[in-house]
C-alpha cells in the first residue's frame, strides 16, 4: 500500500509544471549559454495545415481511469482549461490569421495502449500538426519518433531528445535540471561535508551514474559512497533491508549528507522512520520529498531537519499567485473553469483541482509562442527555425523561459526549497 501510495502523488506531483495562456513572448537573441547553431531550411512537413487553420492535438489526464484504479484524485477541468484558451485565441483571430482546430483526446495513464491509440488517431488518422499536453514518460516517443509529429509537452531525456524526429518543446525540465539543482546545492554551501548519493530504484542506476555523481564531480564533489536500492518494488521487508544496510554503510564512511535522486527517492525516508542516523538530505528532486511528506503512512518527519529540495518554482501557492498564472485562470473563470487557490482548500492531497490550469496553461504558453514565432509560413522548418532564441514567460514561473536547439525545455531555473518542521512542507528558500 505505501508504494501505490507514493506513486499517486508521484503523479500529481509530476503535473504541478507552470505556465498559461497570457504569457508573453518574443524571438529574439540566442542563449548566450548555447552555441550557435545554423537555422534549417524553412520547409518540411505541414500535416493539418491550411491557409485559415491548424489541426492540434490535445492529451489531458484522465482522472476518471484513476478514480477506477483506486487513485481518487480532483485534479480539475482539463478538458475545459484548453478549450477555454483555444477559444479565446480563435475569437482573437487566431495565430498569424489560423484558427486552432483542436482534436482532444483524454488518457488513462495507467496502462500504455490508451496512448499509443491516442497518438495513432493523431499521426495516422487525423494528420494533426502538433500535439500537446500530457505524457506519461516514453509515450512521448510514439508522437515525436515514431510518426514524427511535433510536440509541446513531456519529459524530455537525453536519448528521446536524440531519437525525436521532428521539433519538440516543453515547459517540464529535462535531463538539465540535475545539473541546475547541484549547482544550485554546491553555491548555497549545502554539499559539504562527506557527500553520498542514494537512488531508490534498480531503474535508476543509470541515472546515478551518467547525471548524478557527473554532475556532482563537475562541482568539485566526490562521493565518498553511492547506492541503489535494488530490492524488488514489490516487497516492503526487503527494502526496508536493503535501505537500511545502505545507511549503515554511509554511516561508517562518515557520510552526512546524502543527495537522494531517481524516481522512487522517498525510499530513503520511508524506510528511515525510526533509524537514529539523521544526514542531511538533499533531494535533486521535489517530487521524491513531496510523496513521502503527503502519504499517509508517513508518521515521522524528523529525519527531514535541514532537508533541502530543488525543483522548478512553487509551492503550488505561489504558483496560483503568480501574475501570469493569475492572468490564465481569469481567462479560465471567464469560461466557467474555476481554479481554486490551493490554500482555500482542505489538507486531502487527492483535491487538487487548480492542476488543471498549472499543467495546461504552461504548454498553451508555449504552444501559442512557438507558432506565433513561426510566422505564416507555417512548416516543420519554419517550426524548427523559431526554437532558437524563443522567449516565453511561462505562467507560475516568474524566470522566463529562453529556447534554442541545446535547452527544448527552455533552461528552466532551479528552485531551492528548505524543510519547515512547524508547517511540515517544503517553503522557497530565500533568493
Amino acid at each position: 500500500m505505501l508504494r501505490r501510495n507514493l506513486v499517486c502523488v508521484g503523479i500529481a506531483c509530476t503535473l504541478l509544471l507552470v505556465g498559461c495562456t497570457s504569457g508573453t513572448s518574443s524571438k529574439g537573441a540566442a542563449n548566450t549559454t548555447s552555441p550557435t547553431t545554423a537555422a534549417p531550411s524553412a520547409t518540411g512537413p505541414a500535416p493539418g495545415v491550411t491557409a485559415d487553420s491548424v489541426k492540434i492535438g490535445v492529451t489531458y489526464v484522465d482522472t476518471a481511469a484513476l478514480v477506477k484504479s483506486g487513485l481518487n484524485y480532483n485534479l480539475g477541468d482539463w478538458k475545459g482549461a484548453w478549450e477555454a484558451l483555444i477559444n479565446q485565441v480563435n475569437a482573437a483571430g487566431g495565430i498569424n490569421g489560423r484558427k486552432l482546430v483542436p482534436d482532444i483526446v483524454t488518457i488513462d495513464p495507467t496502462a500504455p495502449q490508451y496512448a499509443q491509440a491516442a497518438c495513432v488517431k493523431f499521426t495516422e488518422d487525423d494528420k494533426d500538426f502538433l500535439v500537446a499536453g500530457f505524457f506519461v514518460a516514453d509515450a512521448v516517443n510514439c508522437v515525436v519518433d515514431t510518426h514524427h509529429t511535433a510536440v509541446v509537452g513531456g519529459t524530455q531525456t537525453t536519448q528521446r531528445v536524440a531519437n525525436a524526429k521532428a521539433p519538440w518543446l516543453t515547459p517540464l525540465p529535462g535531463d538539465g535540471q540535475t545539473n541546475r539543482v547541484i549547482q544550485a546545492l554546491k553555491a548555497n554551501g549545502s554539499l559539504s561535508g562527506k557527500v553520498g548519493v542514494f537512488v531508490g530504484q534498480a531503474e535508476d542506476t543509470a541515472t546515478l551514474n551518467d547525471d548524478l555523481v557527473p554532475a556532482l564531480k563537475a562541482v568539485g564533489v566526490t562521493p565518498v559512497q553511492t547506492a541503489v536500492m535494488d530490492a524488488p518494488v514489490s516487497d516492503t521487508a526487503a527494502i526496508q533491508t536493503n535501505v537500511n544496510l545502505i545507511a549503515q554503510k554511509f554511516q561508517a564512511s562518515g557520510v552526512n549528507t546524502v543527495v537522494l535522486g531517481g524516481l522512487a527517492a522517498q525510499n530513503w525516508p520511508a524506510y528511515m522512520e525510526g533509524n537514529p542516523y539523521h544526514p542531511k538530505l538533499l533531494f535533486i528532486d521535489i517530487t521524491g520529498a513531496q510523496a513521502f511528506t503527503t502519504n499517509k503512512a508517513t508518521t515521522d518527519t524528523s529525519l527531514l531537519a535541514g532537508s533541502i529540495a530543488g525543483g522548478p518554482y512553487g509551492p503550488n501557492q505561489q504558483i496560483f499567485e503568480e501574475s501570469q498564472m493569475q492572468a490564465c485562470i481569469k481567462t479560465l473563470a471567464a469560461a466557467g473553469v474555476q481554479t481554486p487557490a490551493p490554500d482555500t482548500l482542505s489538507t486531502n492531497m487527492s483535491d487538487q483541482p487548480f492542476q488543471a490550469a498549472f499543467n495546461v496553461c504552461p504548454v498553451f504558453d508555449i504552444l501559442k509562442a512557438w507558432l506565433q514565432a513561426a510566422g505564416k509560413n507555417l512548416n516543420y522548418g519554419t517550426l524548427q527555425s523559431a526554437i532558437n532564441g524563443l522567449t516565453v514567460h511561462v505562467s507560475g514561473d516568474p524566470t522566463p523561459r529562453v529556447f534554442s536547439p541545446t535547452a527544448l525545455d527552455g533552461n528552466p531555473k532551479a528552485y531551492l526549497y528548505n524543510w519547515d518542521p512547524a508547517q511540515k512542507i517544503y517553503v522557497l528558500a530565500a533568493k
